[in-house]
């Protein structure tokens, strides 16, 4: 009889011991995430700073990102995909997303991604003498007395379509051609 309780005392020992290092994986886990989870917070100020920043700035005013890590790396994959030959971009943190610009052969770009880094639109700025010549001699055939002063392509989804600025001595238009049909997309008076 004596042996059947050492048996059982010595199987609630080893019970003992099993809950015993269970409790101490517990509670080492739990002072891990209580430890990270305090510096993840003493770093949050950083991104709050900059989503603070995000909702007072329009996008156009944003300042370039200096590191990276802030964006997401979906978008930099997916500009590294598309653009190969690009170096030196600036990225920026916008309202709703990230955008990158930079300029090649005369053009300047800028590269929309939202904010889980899927791109959205690309914005190419360019100068009459890089528009399609169709595109150019349509618009300048409709409106002979204005001259083109500047382009902007807006790439999104699988569609393209241009907006392009004229202007003469008493109005200013926005053409918009797209799918090869033209219209005003814009027209002011000048004073």
């Amino acid at each position: 009889m004596p042996v059947v309780v050492l048996k059982r005392n010595v199987s609630i020992t080893l019970k003992h011991i099993a809950m015993k290092k269970i409790i101490f994986t517990i509670v080492t886990a739990s002072t891990l995430t209580i430890s990270l989870h305090a510096k993840f917070t003493q770093m949050k100020p950083n991104t709050a700073r900059v989503e603070a920043l995000q909702t007072l700035m329009p996008i156009n005013s944003s300042l370039p990102v200096d590191k990276k890590n802030l964006i997401k790396i979906k978008a930099l994959r997916d500009f590294n995909k598309a653009f190969k030959t690009v170096t030196g971009e600036d990225w920026y943190v916008i309202q709703d997303g990230f955008m990158a610009r930079f300029k090649q052969q005369d053009i300047t770009y800028r590269v929309i991604y939202n904010k889980t880094g899927t791109w959205m639109a690309t914005f190419r700025y360019y100068n009459e003498d890089q528009l399609p010549r169709e595109v150019r001699d349509a618009v300048k055939s409709t409106w002979y007395d204005f001259t083109i002063t500047s382009v902007t392509e807006v790439s999104y989804g699988a569609k393209t379509a241009l907006l392009v600025n004229i202007e003469n001595n008493t109005s200013l238009k926005t053409i918009k051609v797209a799918g090869g049909e033209m219209e005003v997309f814009q027209d002011i008076c000048k004073n």
